[in-house]
């Protein structure tokens, strides 16, 4: 009988070790919402996936 994979297995999970080559602290891959005006005056929304760690951290957080 198969074991069952639980939700925290699933999410302690490597993914293929990505370390910050600038300050060697693992990055944390997030989905970043950006909003902008668009020509025709109306707002968009764009998201786009970007890596997080200590070097970028309050650029991106605020």
């Amino acid at each position: 009988m198969a074991k069952k994979k639980t939700f925290f297995d699933k999410t302690m999970k490597k993914h293929g070790g990505s370390v910050c080559p600038v300050c060697d602290k693992d990055i944390q891959y997030i989905k970043h919402v950006k909003a902008f005006k668009a020509d025709n005056g109306a707002w968009k929304y764009r998201t786009v996936n970007v890596g997080v760690c200590k070097c970028n951290e309050k650029e991106i957080y605020g």
